[in-house]
């Protein structure tokens, strides 16, 4: 995950994202995915369940009231009813669902402190796992970068300056250079990876919300099947991500708007190649 760009910030932008748009060029990227909301919080809850915020579920974690996040607060401002993927998968496979967040002081960690921020990494956020799943498969940041590939679904979640947030006496460019840095040097242990090199793995790139005016973000996949220079025009969202991220673990069950009649899942997508 990165933070608060929008497409046009990125994708062409070779003079702070040399790296990033070099992958994007040797791999697929789509064009038209959307995020949605303007607080960060809600679009990484949108990622990881199927909603912007929920408030009250049934019994099974079906939202039965939504209450969209509107500020990035800790998990006691905005817990969140609904089941999430992390809890989908983790039922009945433990440790095949893992959050990975630079700088975490501790598992299911939700202070503050240096470059960390739980406003960036959703699993605490979720009440039917917080005291179960979540202290397990909420982590730091393994010693071995290649580690975070070690479960079947891993949202792995760079620190504040390395996911282009907004830190002290920076500009837009230094911090998509800060990004674009970081990902020069910690992608290729992925991709050079056993896990990866085995062929049965996808990379996904993509950005939290891009700003108050433009909603369109990056997202940038990378599979050793993947269209070489492929841009994807078919119309996406957070929810499509999500979709197409459950199929490909291989989760029958659609969670939120994942599961909507008619909406796209980027594993459908013939430059993506997914499937």
């Amino acid at each position: 995950m990165f933070e608060n760009k929008p497409l046009k910030k990125i994708i062409g932008n070779t003079a702070d994202a040399p790296y990033i748009n070099s992958i994007a060029g040797a791999c697929s990227y789509s064009k038209n995915d959307l995020s949605l909301s303007t607080t960060s919080l809600a679009n990484y809850v949108a990622l990881t369940s199927g909603y912007t915020g929920c408030d009250k579920a049934d019994t099974n974690g079906i939202c039965t009231h939504q209450l969209p996040i509107t500020a990035n607060k800790p998990p006691s401002s905005w817990p969140q009813a609904s089941e999430s993927i992390f809890e989908l998968m983790n039922t009945t496979a433990p440790g095949s669902a893992v959050e990975w967040a630079e700088d975490s002081q501790g598992n299911c960690y939700t202070g503050g402190a240096g470059l960390f921020t739980v406003t960036h990494t959703p699993f605490p956020y979720y009440t039917r796992t917080q005291k179960t799943s979540c202290p397990q498969y909420a982590k730091p940041f393994p010693a071995n970068n290649a580690d975070v590939l070690s479960a079947k679904f891993n949202l792995v979640i760079p620190n504040k300056q390395h996911i282009m947030h907004l830190v002290p006496n920076t500009t837009i460019s230094q911090r998509i250079q800060n990004g674009d840095n970081w990902l020069k040097s910690y992608l290729p242990t992925l991709l050079n990876s056993t896990t990866y090199q085995a062929g049965h793995s996808a990379i996904i790139i993509t950005w939290d919300e891009g700003n108050n005016t433009t909603f369109t973000v990056p997202l940038i996949v990378i599979t050793p099947y993947t269209t070489p220079g492929g841009v994807s025009s078919v119309a996406y969202d957070h929810y499509s991500v999500l979709k197409g991220m459950e199929q490909m673990v291989g989760q029958t069950q659609l969670l939120g708007h994942a599961g909507d009649a008619g909406k796209t899942s980027i594993r459908d997508d013939g430059l993506f190649r997914l499937k």
